[in-house]
């Protein structure tokens, strides 16, 4: 069996048109996220999101992006905050898997957005105390990335990849 074209054919644009999402579709790939497997089924991510038309908390979010990611994103169509609680709900000690299960769930989201024709591009550049000051994000949680979300109508910009051999090893590292 080959390798899904929907995954094949992932790509995370710097530009996206001026169509606009709605709240359904967001609805949507937030459940597509909510059925990633995580330990103890803890479920530890939660996003914070706001669409362009909402002004106000589009603007909230934007400004927890670092200088270098507000340029190109003034004019998506809705930007996320991924959030891990930092610690497991049924025991309190530390979830130390809990980004690795944020993942999983922004994989799926990734995988229902390719599906559906949104593109997104994921980002680590953003300023984790803006995002706790703006977003009223609660003690025990952390904010991890954001993501830009939108429609892309260029051609696609699919990178090459490092052959199966660079990531996988039978047995023991090669």
């Amino acid at each position: 069996m080959e390798v899904l074209d929907l995954i094949k054919e992932r790509f995370s644009p710097y530009e996206f048109t001026d169509k606009q999402l709605t709240e359904k579709d967001l609805s949507t790939l937030f459940e597509a996220a909510g059925k990633a497997a995580s330990a103890f089924n803890e479920q530890p991510w939660r996003f914070v999101y706001a669409l362009r038309q909402n002004e106000e908390s589009f603007k909230a979010i934007h400004d927890c992006l670092v200088d270098g990611n507000k340029g190109w994103t003034a004019g998506v169509a809705a930007l996320v905050i991924t959030v891990v609680s930092k610690n497991y709900a049924k025991n309190g000690t530390e979830n130390t898997v809990a980004k690795h299960d944020l993942g999983l769930a922004v994989g799926n989201l990734t995988v229902q957005a390719q599906a559906m024709g949104i593109s997104l591009h994921q980002m680590a550049g953003i300023i984790p105390e803006n995002a706790i000051n703006n977003l009223n994000i609660p003690e025990g949680f952390e904010p991890v990335t954001a993501i830009a979300l939108g429609y892309y109508e260029g051609e696609s910009g699919v990178k090459e990849r490092k052959a199966v051999n660079e990531i996988a090893f039978n047995g023991s590292w090669n």
